[in-house]
Protein backbone atom coordinates (compact mmCIF):
# COMPACT_ATOMS: atom_id res chain seq x y z
CA UNK A 1 0.00 0.00 0.00
CA UNK A 2 2.78 2.94 0.97
CA UNK A 3 4.40 2.17 -2.43
CA UNK A 4 1.21 2.82 -4.43
CA UNK A 5 1.07 5.84 -2.41
CA UNK A 6 4.49 6.57 -3.56
CA UNK A 7 3.41 5.92 -6.77
CA UNK A 8 0.68 8.38 -6.87
CA UNK A 9 2.88 11.06 -5.35
CA UNK A 10 4.85 11.16 -7.86
CA UNK A 11 2.21 11.12 -10.58
CA UNK A 12 2.74 7.21 -12.17
CA UNK A 13 0.76 4.39 -11.75
CA UNK A 14 3.42 1.77 -11.87
CA UNK A 15 1.13 -0.38 -14.44
CA UNK A 16 3.83 -2.01 -17.20
CA UNK A 17 6.38 -2.67 -14.56
CA UNK A 18 6.86 -6.55 -14.01
CA UNK A 19 6.50 -7.42 -10.52
CA UNK A 20 10.45 -7.87 -10.07
CA UNK A 21 10.41 -4.39 -10.86
CA UNK A 22 7.78 -2.82 -8.38
CA UNK A 23 10.03 -5.11 -6.00
CA UNK A 24 12.43 -3.13 -6.99
CA UNK A 25 11.61 -0.15 -6.73
CA UNK A 26 9.47 -0.12 -3.40
CA UNK A 27 12.82 -1.58 -2.04
CA UNK A 28 15.05 1.30 -3.43
CA UNK A 29 11.99 3.77 -2.25
CA UNK A 30 12.62 2.35 0.91
CA UNK A 31 16.40 2.57 1.79
CA UNK A 32 15.99 6.29 0.39
CA UNK A 33 13.60 6.40 3.06
CA UNK A 34 15.47 5.26 5.75
CA UNK A 35 18.50 7.65 4.66
CA UNK A 36 16.19 10.52 4.94
CA UNK A 37 15.94 11.60 1.52
CA UNK A 38 12.85 13.68 0.81
CA UNK A 39 11.65 12.19 -2.57
CA UNK A 40 10.05 15.40 -3.95
CA UNK A 41 13.28 16.91 -3.20
CA UNK A 42 14.88 14.58 -5.27
CA UNK A 43 13.14 14.36 -8.01
CA UNK A 44 13.14 18.59 -8.31
CA UNK A 45 17.08 17.43 -8.39
CA UNK A 46 16.82 14.85 -11.25
CA UNK A 47 14.60 17.68 -13.44
CA UNK A 48 17.05 19.90 -12.53
CA UNK A 49 20.15 18.53 -13.75
CA UNK A 50 18.47 17.17 -16.63
CA UNK A 51 17.90 20.48 -17.92
CA UNK A 52 21.79 21.21 -17.32
CA UNK A 53 22.38 17.94 -19.18
CA UNK A 54 20.18 19.00 -22.48
CA UNK A 55 21.95 22.60 -22.16
CA UNK A 56 25.40 21.25 -22.34
CA UNK A 57 23.75 19.13 -25.16
CA UNK A 58 22.01 21.83 -26.96
CA UNK A 59 24.45 25.41 -26.44
CA UNK A 60 22.37 28.00 -26.32
CA UNK A 61 23.42 30.22 -29.83
CA UNK A 62 24.10 33.30 -27.87
CA UNK A 63 26.56 31.79 -26.46
CA UNK A 64 28.24 30.00 -29.37
CA UNK A 65 28.47 33.52 -30.58
CA UNK A 66 29.44 34.89 -27.72
CA UNK A 67 31.93 32.42 -27.26
CA UNK A 68 33.11 32.76 -30.98
CA UNK A 69 33.99 36.74 -30.53
CA UNK A 70 35.74 36.22 -27.25
CA UNK A 71 37.96 33.53 -28.57
CA UNK A 72 38.80 35.77 -31.98
CA UNK A 73 39.86 38.59 -29.67
CA UNK A 74 42.24 36.66 -27.51
CA UNK A 75 43.44 33.88 -30.25
CA UNK A 76 47.14 34.98 -30.47
CA UNK A 77 47.60 34.98 -26.84
CA UNK A 78 50.19 32.14 -25.91
CA UNK A 79 47.94 30.47 -23.26
CA UNK A 80 44.94 30.01 -25.59
CA UNK A 81 47.21 28.94 -28.54
CA UNK A 82 48.27 26.14 -26.28
CA UNK A 83 45.23 25.43 -25.00
CA UNK A 84 43.58 25.08 -28.46
CA UNK A 85 46.68 23.20 -29.78
CA UNK A 86 46.10 20.97 -26.90
CA UNK A 87 42.21 20.46 -28.11
CA UNK A 88 43.26 20.01 -31.58
CA UNK A 89 45.44 17.30 -30.65
CA UNK A 90 42.94 15.69 -28.81
CA UNK A 91 40.34 16.08 -31.72
CA UNK A 92 42.75 14.28 -33.96
CA UNK A 93 43.78 11.10 -31.54
CA UNK A 94 39.69 10.53 -30.94
CA UNK A 95 38.79 10.61 -34.93
CA UNK A 96 41.55 8.36 -36.11
CA UNK A 97 41.13 6.04 -32.64
CA UNK A 98 36.93 6.00 -34.25
CA UNK A 99 38.45 5.68 -38.07
CA UNK A 100 40.85 3.02 -36.94
CA UNK A 101 37.54 1.20 -36.12
CA UNK A 102 36.40 0.87 -39.46
CA UNK A 103 37.56 -2.14 -41.01
CA UNK A 104 37.75 -0.63 -44.44
CA UNK A 105 39.49 2.88 -43.38
CA UNK A 106 42.04 0.46 -41.45
CA UNK A 107 42.71 -1.39 -44.81
CA UNK A 108 43.31 1.85 -46.48
CA UNK A 109 45.54 3.06 -43.54
CA UNK A 110 47.59 0.41 -43.34
CA UNK A 111 47.86 -0.03 -47.85
CA UNK A 112 48.77 3.87 -47.27
CA UNK A 113 51.82 3.33 -45.19
CA UNK A 114 53.12 0.46 -46.98
CA UNK A 115 53.08 2.48 -49.88
CA UNK A 116 54.59 5.38 -48.34
CA UNK A 117 57.56 2.54 -46.75
CA UNK A 118 57.79 1.30 -50.17
CA UNK A 119 58.40 4.67 -51.91
CA UNK A 120 60.59 5.93 -49.08
CA UNK A 121 63.01 3.15 -49.41
CA UNK A 122 63.15 3.62 -53.10
CA UNK A 123 64.18 6.77 -53.21
CA UNK A 124 66.78 6.35 -50.02
CA UNK A 125 68.23 3.71 -52.57
CA UNK A 126 68.03 5.67 -55.82
CA UNK A 127 69.98 8.20 -53.69
CA UNK A 128 72.49 5.47 -52.65
CA UNK A 129 72.88 4.99 -56.39
CA UNK A 130 73.88 8.55 -57.21
CA UNK A 131 76.50 8.98 -54.37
Amino acid sequence: MAYENILKALGRSGEGLSQQQQSDNYRAFSEIMREGVYIPDMISQIDSLKARVEALEHPNPVDAELFTVMESTVREDTDVRTAKDKLATAKTRVISELCMKDTDYRRLFEEYRTLVHTKYVERNERNKGVA
